[in-house]
């Protein structure tokens, strides 16, 4: 990736995009914002699928770009909410208990640097010529060892000695240098 300056420099956006998500689903879910109780309330009338509700949130939050990062972030966005309906298929993503909320910006980071990891690695991998099952393989364990990395840094941070609300994660400096403990 280049460095850790440049990979700092890279992940800048995912950072941003957890925190922006994680203070959006605060929003929705206490209602304290007009603006975002309208664009609820209209997605919820519609009645989307819950992979057209996250295409829904990614939008509303990054909404135009086009960087590389943007888009990598709009896609971990889009990985961690999908993965939230994975492991609580029964969770509403404009009611998120604050341990969701976490989980959701936390799968953001993972997933944005599994990702790239992804990327570099898969070149590798194509050097060396592995059989499609043991790169996939490989692939799994690398996601499973950030996003074990990721949680337990964004536990870290929930855990400290002041008790903090997911507004106040969101938008602190925390989450834009979660990337110390990589």
């Amino acid at each position: 990736m280049g460095g850790s300056v440049k990979a700092a420099s890279r992940m800048r956006t995912s950072a941003i995009a957890s925190a922006s998500l994680g203070g959006f689903l605060a929003t929705a879910r206490d209602g304290t914002d007009p603006d975002i109780d309208a664009w609820v309330a209209s997605v919820k009338q519609r009645n989307l699928s819950a992979h057209d509700t996250a295409l829904e949130v990614v939008q509303k939050l990054l909404p135009t770009g086009g960087s590389i990062d943007e888009e990598s972030a709009k896609h971990a966005m889009n990985q961690a909410i999908s993965h939230l309906y994975e492991v609580d298929p029964t969770a509403d993503i404009f009611n998120l208990a604050d341990d969701q909320i976490a989980n959701v910006m936390a799968f953001t980071v993972a997933y944005d640097v599994y990702n790239r990891v992804q990327l570099e690695l898969g070149r590798v991998f194509e050097k060396l010529k592995y059989v499609p099952s043991v790169i996939q393989q490989r692939l799994a364990q690398v996601l499973d060892y950030i996003m074990v990395v990721v949680n337990k840094s964004m536990g870290k941070v929930r855990s400290g000695s002041t008790s903090h609300s997911m507004r106040e994660i969101a938008t602190s400096g925390v989450t834009r240098r979660p990337y110390g403990v990589l």
